[in-house]
């Protein structure tokens, strides 16, 4: 699995401290890429960041403020280098949550955080779910269109900008962002780590986005 082309390509990974991250970090340096964890505030020098997590928004949103690396990601994202969200990080791009009570995200892409209806769908939505995709992107090809990718979530995105969605899902009749870009944000629901070959091949892909 390893790929000798990322090896100069170094991916720092926030520790939001709820949540597990060894899963995705091991993936990510099988595929060759340099990693640094992130979980204290530092100028981030990395060429990529990666927000990684399931949790609580508030929880997150917290440590992010205390710990003063929100201002460090909003500084990285200033140099136009990539940021990856992935489930509670693709949430923490936007403006607010309404998980538990209103909370200020990163506000990096326009947009709110939103419950899952409980109309005719369950929550949490956990399992499997085919992605359709919107726009070509280097991160997830044509190639991975109307593939099965695993999540687990209550709540959802709800961007203003609906030409920032990357690809849209459905948990029966119930259609919802399952990733999103805006510039040099990126932002997926689902987990690409824990979902086999196809989520594989969006990791790998992490190097074209640079």
């Amino acid at each position: 699995m390893l790929d000798y082309k990322n090896k100069n390509i170094s991916i720092g990974v926030i520790n939001l401290r709820c949540n597990n991250i060894f899963s995705i970090i091991n993936i990510l340096k099988d595929l060759g890429f340099k990693i640094e964890v992130i979980d204290k505030k530092k100028i981030i020098k990395n060429d990529i960041l990666l927000l990684p997590g399931v949790g609580s928004f508030p929880k997150a949103a917290s440590f992010l403020k205390k710990s003063g690396l929100d201002k460090e990601i909003l500084k990285f994202a200033e140099l136009n280098k990539p940021i990856v969200g992935i489930c509670l990080g693709m949430q923490l791009l936007f403006d607010q949550s309404d998980e538990f009570k209103k909370t200020k995200g990163l506000s990096l892409i326009t947009g709110k955080v939103k419950k899952i209806p409980l109309i005719k769908t369950t929550v949490p939505n956990i399992g499997w779910q085919q992605i359709k995709l919107k726009r070509k992107n280097f991160l997830i090809k044509e190639s991975l269109n109307l593939n099965y990718f695993y999540f687990i979530h209550s709540y959802f995105c709800l961007p203003k900008d609906q030409k920032n969605i990357m690809s849209l899902s459905k948990i029966n009749n119930f259609n919802f962002c399952s990733s999103i870009k805006k510039g040099n944000i990126y932002g997926m629901q689902f987990h690409p780590e824990k979902s086999g070959k196809s989520g594989i091949k969006i990791l790998k892909n992490l190097q074209k986005i640079i």
